[in-house]
């Protein structure tokens, strides 16, 4: 199995990634966020940032029920297709391109969104970090962190080597690797078309409810809370995903 490039991230997210996931995505998305407002009782207006908004899935159902929405995504394609599907819908957004470590310059939230598993593709553990921190730095008092992510407790407790599984009219195989010091797994993905076959090569770091907990901790959240699913279950180590909730209760340096 080849290794993927250090910055893979840079270009998987591109027409590929959306013609195997979107039709599946877009079906499930008003329900995701139905169970985002029931666990964080949202209510409208609330300023949120989805970071990284990828295809703007999630962004555009909360701005079309009444949230004030900004996007950020380093994909310039996926933006734009965020951009024509908001205008189509007749739906505001604020669409940003940036790197989710960075944190936008000048601009406060009340809540900063991380879904889907959109942590954990750098090299650089460190990297992973910087990106919590820039969303801690973007919360007033009071502000929220929401990060979703597959649970590595489980995915490392369960390895699998090679799993099939279709999405739409796709048939999927993937061979995996697993670097347990590293906590990095590496991916080669088969997908095949009636038009032939694409694969391609990503590495995501694996992060269970303890490593989640510490990082915010070390971000200068002042209160986490962790699921195990959106109906706010606990987490165990047979979770499927591990959901955390930081919480801004202070300003930055004050007490």
């Amino acid at each position: 199995m080849g290794q993927p490039a250090s910055d893979w991230w840079r270009f998987w997210f591109g027409p590929g990634y959306l013609a195997l996931y979107d039709d599946t995505l877009r079906e499930r998305t008003p329900i995701e966020i139905d169970q985002l407002e029931a666990l964080l009782q949202l209510r409208p207006p609330l300023r949120i940032l989805d970071l990284p908004c990828g295809q703007g899935r999630h962004a555009i159902e909360l701005a079309r029920r009444g949230y004030e929405v900004t996007g950020v995504d380093l994909s310039p394609y996926l933006i734009g297709v965020a951009k024509a599907r908001a205008e189509a819908g007749g739906v505001k957004v604020r669409w940003l391109e940036g790197d989710m470590r960075r944190p936008v310059p000048g601009e406060r939230f009340d809540l900063v969104l991380n879904l889907f598993t959109s942590l954990g593709y750098f090299l650089d553990e460190a990297d992973d970090r910087l990106v919590v921190q820039a969303a801690a730095d973007m919360l007033g008092p009071g502000g929220r962190f929401l990060l979703e992510v597959i649970n590595g407790e489980r995915v490392m407790g369960h390895f699998v080597e090679r799993e099939w599984f279709t999405v739409g009219q796709a048939a999927v195989m993937e061979r995996r690797s697993l670097d347990r010091s590293a906590r990095r797994m590496i991916v080669e993905r088969t997908v095949s078309r009636p038009g032939g076959d694409e694969v391609n090569v990503h590495a995501l770091r694996l992060y269970g409810a303890r490593e989640i907990e510490s990082m915010l901790r070390a971000s200068g959240f002042d209160r986490i809370e962790l699921y195990g699913d959106w109906a706010g279950g606990p987490v165990s180590a047979e979770s499927l995903r591990v959901l955390a909730v930081g919480v801004r209760e202070k300003e930055k340096g004050g007490s």
